[in-house]
């Protein structure tokens, strides 16, 4: 397999699971990736410059480590776009020097072993104009950089210790979601049933409705990571995952949403 600086490390484990043991070896943090939960989450995230970042390390040496597990690098595309991460920004700067900063350590959160993305975009959506989030983490999130900029986030890291602080200020609109027309449709009840009953896969059937956050959406990115090639996964939610339909976007995952009412969802998930 031919790899670059933009390929993610889920196609890379997907290839060969060895990339689990080599990323390890470059950097300790990567063991999390061994929790078959986070890996669903984090590896479709993190791009090998992600990676790279994350380990302050040069990705000509991942590029190496992974050759010697058969991955052949690639010339670069040019004219692809990479959100620039910052170590100094004025605005947010200022707004910490006026302590307009709300803080969220989210180390406890992955320690148990479970993703911190929903409470993070949950602290970012109740934000106010002109204060900052602090999100205390062991690793620079670089996954999260990109997807908060999409939402109209600047951001800054700094490391303290054995600490990485990354601070969040909103200052623009989201990018509009391009994702919507030719991946995520939204039917009625009866048309949902007739697409489940048609759709010719073998389904697997979860029922996330009396699940805390995160773990409906950490659920589903495990199911559809062990998820046979004609399988189709068919959720009972309470409500529509709007965080979790740009992860099944990216993965090329189509999703059918059927809402039955106020706290009954039903999705129905497959390639």
């Amino acid at each position: 397999m031919k790899i670059n600086s933009k390929t993610k490390i889920s196609a890379l484990i997907e290839e060969n699971p060895e990339t689990i043991k080599v990323l390890i070896s470059v950097n300790p943090h990567f063991s999390k990736l061994e929790n078959p939960l986070l890996r669903g989450i984090l590896a479709s995230r993190t791009s090998l410059a992600d990676a790279a970042r994350i380990a302050k390390c040069d990705i000509e040496s991942l590029f190496d480590s992974l050759a010697k597990i058969g991955f052949k690098h690639e010339d670069e595309l040019a004219g692809s776009e990479e959100v620039a991460i910052s170590n100094t920004n004025p605005k947010i700067s200022e707004a910490i020097q006026k302590s307009r900063i709300n803080s969220l350590d989210v180390r406890p959160t992955l320690e148990r072993g479970e993703d911190p993305f929903t409470e993070i975009m949950g602290e970012l959506i109740k934000l106010h104009d002109g204060y900052v989030l602090e999100v205390i983490n062991s690793f620079e999130p670089t996954p999260l950089i990109n997807i908060a900029h999409n939402k109209g986030f600047e951001s800054m890291v700094e490391a303290k210790g054995d600490a990485i602080y990354t601070y969040f200020m909103k200052v623009g609109e989201a990018k509009e979601e391009m994702y919507s027309d030719d991946l995520v449709f939204k039917i009625s009840i009866a048309e949902h049933d007739a697409k489940r009953a048609n759709c010719n896969k073998e389904i697997h059937e979860i029922d996330v409705r009396d699940l805390e956050m995160p773990l409906p959406m950490v659920t589903i990115l495990g199911e559809l990571e062990v998820l046979k090639e004609n399988g189709a996964l068919y959720v009972h939610h309470k409500k529509v995952p709007q965080y979790l339909l740009p992860e099944l976007a990216e993965r090329n995952f189509k999703t059918w949403i059927a809402e039955v009412d106020d706290q009954n969802v039903k999705l129905l998930i497959y390639k």
